[in-house]
């Protein structure tokens, strides 16, 4: 039987052999004529439904038949309480309480697949939507640097908050790239509530001095720093952004983090980063895209061993009990326009790539896998209360994906998808680039295959 995905066009060495110099020419190259000719791209019409993006990063990999395309088996733990939700929806209310309860809120989709399995490779896949390559690593930013970037116009005098704010990320975070300064994220460590950046407010008065003494200084040699001055500038835009927020008098409120809701959230440095993300929208004020890295799914090994600090039901009950609250808090805080927080924010949870499926690893875990995973999907014009796609019985592949392309969905997919949902063109381009390269917001191949990139329409209707 042919795998799902087949019908995606591909050419191998031997098939180059076989067709010859006429169809090379011809017929069977046809889909390549669209990504190496931007200008017959089709034209595309962002839907708009949304405002603001949070992006919940499983890091290292969920496994996606422990969780939201559950699979029974004899390595099924009893303990999952594995319950129907839905004729079409069984999940382990042991691992997801709230969740379960919660189901009318989010669409999980289970037609996605990966094309790395290294996870240095499969990350950045996932948030840039291009494939790694070394000579322009540098340059491409990230989905939240872009849309960013894409949003810098329309800030409004008051706004005080970073378009693009992060949680728990590393040194390998890919950020602004070849763009300004000012789209790179804001990242918070959430294991403590001590953010030096807030000047508290007995001290805001030795801030200014010091601030106006900086200012003088740099004033009496303007011409003894001319190395570089795009480094310069960028200095001065990155300085002025972060002293609008330091000398907002609503900082302190967007950064509290009280006793009641760091309890209701889970106690977790996830829940944490799920309370600055409700704050940040709540303030409406200039935060467009959230990124929060969950780690610790990366789960070779004892996968459900109680007794590691990291294993599936501490993972899954820390998702569930700050991302079941954030859902909560947004679809209850009404703004400005009347419309919900939810209404206006999509909100996306996936990992870089599934785990093996059927029985465990001889180390009792599960290990990388690109052929299947799951996504969550909820508020910002999502209709809830499904699930889209499904994979076979063990799920180790996709056999059903109802969308136009009829095929598994990628990583671009999703990104065109975010794209869309936020009123952005996913098929722009930037020609100005470092490289000399067009750099193409969603590249319309990947690595190895043509597939074509659209948004998941579906999830809206």
């Amino acid at each position: 039987m042919q795998p799902f995905y087949s019908h995606i066009p591909t050419l191998s060495r031997r098939r180059l052999l076989q067709i010859g110099g006429v169809a090379l020419a011809g017929f069977d190259l046809l889909p390549m004529s669209r990504p190496l000719n931007a200008s017959t791209k089709d034209k595309v019409t962002p839907r708009g439904t949304a405002e603001y993006c949070v992006f919940v990063f499983l890091q290292g990999g969920a496994s996606h038949v422990d969780s939201f395309d559950l699979k029974e088996g004899k390595w099924t733990p009893e303990d999952f309480d594995v319950r129907s939700i839905t004729p079409e929806l069984r999940l382990a209310t042991g691992l997801f309480p709230k969740l379960s309860q919660k189901f009318n809120q989010f669409a999980i989709v289970r037609s996605l697949e990966a094309w790395e399995t290294e996870h240095g490779r499969a990350t950045y896949y996932l948030h840039v939507a291009h494939q790694v390559s070394p000579a322009r690593v540098r340059e491409i930013p990230s989905l939240g640097a872009l849309i960013a970037y894409e949003f810098h116009g329309s800030r409004k005098s008051s706004d005080f908050l970073p378009p693009f704010i992060s949680m728990n990320y590393g040194p390998e975070q890919v950020k602004e790239g070849m763009l300004d300064s000012k789209f790179s994220p804001l990242n918070f460590d959430t294991k403590s509530s001590d953010w030096s950046f807030v000047v508290p407010e007995p001290e805001r008065g030795r801030f200014n001095r010091r601030l106006g003494y900086l200012t003088q200084m740099s004033s009496f040699a303007p011409g003894a720093i001319t190395a570089d001055t795009h480094s310069l500038k960028a200095l001065g835009s990155f300085q002025a952004d972060a002293l609008t927020m330091m000398n907002s008098d609503k900082i302190p409120g967007v950064l509290k983090i009280n006793e009641e809701d760091r309890k209701r959230y889970g106690g977790t440095e996830f829940g944490n980063a799920c309370i600055l993300a409700r704050n940040a929208l709540a303030a409406e004020s200039g935060t467009r895209f959230i990124s929060i890295n969950h780690k610790g799914w990366d789960l070779h090994t004892k996968i459900y061993d109680k007794n590691e600090k990291n294993n599936h039901y501490t993972l899954s009950r820390d998702l569930d009990g700050g991302l079941s609250e954030l859902l909560t808090d947004l679809g209850n805080t009404k703004s400005g326009d009347g419309r919900t927080l939810l209404d206006k924010t999509l909100v996306v949870v996936m990992g870089e790539f599934g785990r093996t499926p059927g029985v465990l690893t001889p180390g009792r875990g599960r290990d990388h896998h690109r052929f299947a995973m799951s996504g969550l999907f909820a508020g910002g014009g999502v209709k809830g209360g499904r699930v889209l796609g499904a994979t076979d019985s063990e799920g180790a592949k996709v056999t059903k994906a109802p969308w136009s392309k009829k095929r598994s969905m990628y990583p671009e997919d999703v990104a065109a998808t975010i794209y869309s949902a936020l009123g952005i063109d996913w098929t722009k381009e930037i020609k100005t680039t470092p490289s000399g390269r067009v750099f193409e917001y969603i590249e319309f191949q990947s690595g190895t295959n043509f597939l074509g990139v659209d948004e998941i329409s579906e999830l809206f209707t």
